[in-house]
């Protein structure tokens, strides 16, 4: 067995710290809610949990995070959510050392919600799930995690079918580089059959870089899933000019906002990708500036017309940008007196107001309206 799947490397723990991340905002937001009763968390290919190295997989990171979060709730006498993990994979000796691990560890009481270890395959487990996905009431959510050993078992239908229910989101990862690299040197058809569904092999674009298969891939999964579903990648830089890549897929804007939270705090400057090196820079412990230029330029075309502030709320975060970031682009524009606000309703206006937070999308989106001077 490689050393790479033995042992946790760099690269693999940016992709468990963006889950992480992510984790903590995601059950936060289903711990606060009142209507949510339920929710299942699936892990396809969870591995053995803890790596001989000591790092922690997946599997643990939910425990973890879930077994925290439900004695913060006991101590406050605050109603408990019931949260189900489903951990699968196919490998016997990695699932005997999880639950080894899981035992070990007590990271699981019956009164957090169940817990069960299957040993499957992608596809059975799959068609179980989807099964699964489609009896869920209006008071349950669900996350599926996909890492695999490739990607030769992946479909993008797959992914639509997961979404399908439009009560579960999906964070998938992709051995992009791979990928890339066997479209240069003649295409195979494990790739061939990926790129195909969707769309016409015929129509896939010659990638000059791994970037530009990541941004590609990502466009295409865009179209294929259509306009009421959000995507979104996490780029993971592992050598130069060597990417992999997180594909994070959800029919709730408010949780791809959250992803976005996530992946802005572990990249400061641009919220888009890991680096070797991160946590060894020198100015690490500096507070990042984030680079908004790519976002001044798309609202300054963008606000060609009139816009509500729940517009500039879904655009920014279409733009990979959070509400912080399009408020401070809204500021400059106002002190420079490129732009105009006005309140819908024509009462005064507090100067610096923008309203583009979610819970204004959610109950006021059409408060004021915003229009670049002519």
């Amino acid at each position: 067995m490689k050393d790479s799947q033995m042992n946790m490397m760099e690269h693999s723990e940016a992709k468990i710290e963006l889950l992480s991340k992510y984790m903590d905002r995601f059950l936060n937001i289903m711990n606060q809610n009142s209507y949510i009763h339920d929710v299942h968390l699936y892990d396809l290919f969870c591995g053995e949990g803890i790596y001989p190295n000591g790092g922690k997989g997946s599997p643990i990171i939910f425990l973890e995070k879930i077994k925290n979060l439900h004695f913060v709730n006991k101590a406050k006498s605050h109603p408990h959510v019931d949260f189900h993990c489903f951990f699968n994979d196919l490998d016997d000796e990695k699932l005997l050392k999880l639950t080894a691990s899981i035992e070990e560890k007590n990271l699981h009481y019956e009164e957090m919600g169940t817990l069960k270890i299957s040993n499957q395959d992608y596809k059975d487990k799959l068609e179980e799930v989807v099964s699964i996905l489609e009896k869920l009431k209006g008071s349950e959510k669900a996350f599926i995690f996909i890492d695999p050993y490739g990607y030769k078992e992946i479909k993008a239908d797959d992914i639509k079918r997961l979404l399908s229910s439009n009560n579960s989101e999906v964070l998938l990862f992709l051995p992009t580089q791979n990928m890339f690299r066997f479209e240069t040197k003649g295409t195979p058809e494990s790739l061939q059959r990926f790129i195909s569904e969707l769309v016409p092999i015929e129509e896939w674009p010659k990638s000059e870089t791994g970037l530009n298969f990541i941004e590609t891939l990502l466009d295409k999964f865009r179209e294929y899933l259509g306009s009421e579903y959000f995507a979104d990648s996490f780029i993971i830089t592992r050598d130069t000019n060597q990417y992999f890549c997180l594909f994070f897929f959800t029919s709730h804007i408010r949780g791809f906002e959250k992803m976005l939270e996530a992946k802005w705090a572990i990249d400061e400057e641009e919220g888009r990708s890991w680096k070797q090196g991160m946590r060894t820079d020198l100015f690490a412990d500096q507070e990042k500036i984030a680079k908004t230029e790519k976002l001044k330029s798309a609202l300054y075309h963008y606000l060609e017309e009139e816009r509500t502030n729940g517009d500039l709320y879904k655009f920014g975060l279409k733009q990979g940008f959070l509400p912080k970031h399009v408020n401070s682009v809204l500021k400059e524009y106002q002190i420079n007196d490129i732009i105009t606000v006005e309140k819908t309703d024509g009462s005064k206006i507090r100067r610096g107001a923008f309203y583009t937070g979610y819970e204004y999308f959610r109950d006021e989106p059409s408060k004021i309206i915003v229009i670049r001077r002519r």
